[in-house]
């Protein structure tokens, strides 16, 4: 069974050995990014899914790391062919899948262990840094950021956990009308054919369940920090490309793929203007954020 999917406009197909799985319930996020009657041949990355394709032990492999996936801690090893074998842990630290890939991340399997709620994180974190890595290469970075959406554009809220990025989109929502959040957790920035700078809507959204298959040129990024004040100011084009970096997925062991997420970085950074805000959660502090990003020239 196989099944092809388009994020930020990038397809990938991933295909179950298993022509029963339960794909509906194993990878449900995935489907407003489903494309019927693709062509598999066009996917930039192909991902197989089923028992015994990747053995759950890292013996006789060269260890250089792990992943750090939010609350979850995955095991890295690089193989003899220099592609990756990651052991995916839950929440809990309990085996959830085992997963293998080429160098680039075009061809990649996933062996899923325990139940079916267990299965389904284990595919799901696999696709995720596949797709990250491999999209890598195509201009595309998977961020860690809240992103609403007005007039068409769209604005990407950025901080460490808990700074409150969840909480000042709301702020957007509840005060500035006619505001539509597209992903609170994982969205997809991509540098376009033309130059501009889009985000997109993806199968990754943390704890809120917003799955949007759509896309919007970026007005501008927006780091957060709690303070009893409300201050906003716009960086250099340095310490922006550092703020966009810092919410991207890496593995800065793997030189290609960092050097690429770098250069997107770069181009970004050039094209959309990077904001830093000072803030307490309330009405002010979303008008202020809108007020100052909505006015500024992108470039």
């Amino acid at each position: 069974m196989q099944l092809t999917f388009q994020v930020a406009q990038l397809p990938y197909t991933i295909e179950f050995l298993d022509d029963n799985a339960p794909y509906k319930h194993l990878i449900p996020t995935h489907a407003p990014f489903l494309v019927r009657n693709a062509d598999p041949t066009d996917s930039l990355m192909h991902i197989t899914v089923g028992d015994g394709l990747v053995t759950d032990s890292l013996e006789g492999l060269e260890q250089i790391g792990e992943f750090d996936c939010g609350n979850c801690i995955h095991k890295v090893a690089r193989t003899a062919d220099g592609g990756y074998r990651m052991l995916i842990h839950n929440v809990d630290g309990e085996l959830a899948a085992c997963f293998e890939a080429d160098a680039r991340f075009t061809t990649c399997h996933v062996t899923p262990h325990g139940e079916q709620l267990n299965q389904r994180f284990g595919i799901d974190n696999s696709i995720m840094i596949a797709y990250a890595f491999c999209m890598a290469h195509h201009g595309a970075l998977l961020m860690h950021s809240s992103v609403p959406v007005k007039d068409g554009r769209g604005y990407l809220f950025q901080g460490k956990s808990g700074t409150g990025k969840s909480t000042h989109c709301a702020l957007w929502l509840k005060h500035i009308e006619g505001t539509e959040r597209i992903n609170d957790d994982n969205p997809v920035v991509r540098i376009m054919p033309n130059g501009e700078a889009w985000v997109f809507g993806s199968p990754w959204s943390g704890k809120t369940p917003i799955y949007m298959n759509v896309g919007y040129p970026i007005q501008g990024f927006l780091r957060l920090h709690q303070a009893p004040h409300n201050k906003i100011r716009r960086m250099s084009k340095l310490e922006g490309f550092a703020s966009i970096l810092s919410s991207c997925s890496t593995m800065i062991w793997d030189k290609p793929s960092y050097n690429a997420i770098c250069d997107t970085i770069c181009k970004v950074a050039t094209v959309v203007g990077c904001f830093d805000l000072e803030c307490l959660p309330d009405r002010d502090a979303a008008m202020l954020s809108y007020t100052t990003m909505s006015q500024t020239h992108t470039a």
